[in-house]
């Protein structure tokens, strides 16, 4: 995960994510190692090479397609990065092998030890 990141660093490539992701990671930061934590950790990222897409009527409307033909098997987080990877042509980089199975987008399969 770190020469991903390291590369968008460098500009070597776009990386991407949505405000409704951050919130995602940051509850599950806080959660696990506290709010301080969370804080920084979301800053950090705020700060970075990475773009954080905000919410708008044509992100919204793909996650609503794609959250409604997958019903109860999606959150409406993993519909938005979903739609941002469809709508910007990127691959999503998961931890999440349900998301990278779907194959609506090119995925790439992180395991984290």
């Amino acid at each position: 995960m770190k020469k991903l990141f390291d590369n968008v660093a460098a500009e070597r490539v776009a990386g991407y994510t949505c405000e409704v992701n951050m919130a995602e990671f940051y509850y599950k930061t806080c959660e696990k190692f506290g709010k301080d934590a969370a804080e920084v950790r979301s800053t950090s990222i705020r700060h970075s090479k990475l773009i954080v897409l905000t919410m708008n009527e044509r992100l919204t409307r793909t996650a609503g397609r794609i959250k409604c033909i997958y019903k109860g098997k999606l959150s409406l987080a993993d519909a938005y990065v979903l739609a941002a990877a469809k709508t910007y042509g990127a691959t999503l980089i998961t931890t999440d092998s349900q998301l990278a199975e779907l194959k609506l987008v090119p995925a790439k399969l992180l395991k984290i030890p």
